[in-house]
């Protein structure tokens, strides 16, 4: 199974998250709700919500908002924002995704940004999507398109590359999401029509060598993992590799790069 699929990964990169890659994402939640169209009659799902990069930006739009995921330090730090800044229209659950708590035909558009990529079984996650909808109700599942695709993937992979060598070259992976063939195929299996798949691409801007891989570090789970299983000698000397490498493929700051995603649009 793959180690994104269990809540351990999420917990230990949660406020990390929350502090880079929300930001991050903010540019890709903003598309979807444009692209579904949310307005102050619908009911929002937000599937896989993580500190609530999607839910909050539907908050000042949408009639009400629902958030689930299966990471506690996520809803955590989703339920300390909400909290703070007096937000009144969104309730947030912990819980597995894949037996959604909520009753049939509640929503009129649901969103999962990156999360349902992950689920063991991305079918119920979608058949569960599509069973909360209301007839006519839209769906909007992002995935990444594959790293080879996406500028910014190949730096973070060229980087784990060279603190790694052995590590193989990325290959798409014809039986996933990122096959939009595929991944159009599943959002039909699982009962979606009208379906469309979209590829987005969002620029990130590096100042500074030193800030994106901090951030990349924070933010991502691998690299948490990996730096949480290593001497902190080691570390600092893989760190140092990254490093050196990143600053040889971006000679020139600041610099704005690129990372693709896709979008599967469907209707109930």
């Amino acid at each position: 199974m793959n180690m994104l699929s269990s809540v351990a990964p999420w917990d230990m990169v949660a406020e990390g998250y929350s502090d880079v890659t929300m930001e991050f994402f903010t540019e890709y939640a903003q598309e979807a709700l444009k692209l579904v169209g949310v307005d102050n009659q619908k009911h929002i799902l937000d599937v896989a919500c993580g500190p609530g990069t999607l839910s909050l930006l539907a908050t000042q739009t949408a009639a009400s908002v629902k958030g689930i995921d299966f990471s506690q330090e996520m809803i955590t730090i989703l339920q300390n924002t909400i909290e703070r800044d007096a937000h009144k229209n969104i309730e947030i659950f912990c819980g597995d995704a894949q037996q959604l708590p909520y009753q049939d035909a509640a929503f009129d558009a649901a969103f999962s940004m990156f999360g349902l990529m992950f689920f063991p079984d991305r079918m119920q996650g979608l058949r569960e999507i599509r069973r909360t909808l209301k007839p006519g109700g839209k769906t909007l599942i992002a995935s990444w398109a594959p790293t080879s695709q996406s500028p910014m993937m190949m730096l973070l992979f060229g980087a784990l590359k060279a603190m790694n060598p052995d590590i193989p070259e990325p290959q798409t992976d014809i039986e996933s999401l990122e096959n939009p063939e595929f991944f159009k195929n599943e959002l039909e299996q699982a009962g979606f029509k009208q379906v469309e798949i979209i590829p987005i691409s969002k620029g990130f801007t590096i100042d500074s060598i030193e800030e994106f891989w901090e951030g990349m570090i924070k933010g991502s789970a691998p690299l948490v993992m990996m730096k949480n299983n290593m001497p902190e000698d080691l570390w600092q000397e893989k760190n140092k590799i990254a490093l050196d490498y990143l600053q040889s493929k971006i000679p020139t700051l600041p610099t704005s790069v690129t990372a693709e995603a896709l979008f599967g649009i469907g209707v109930k």
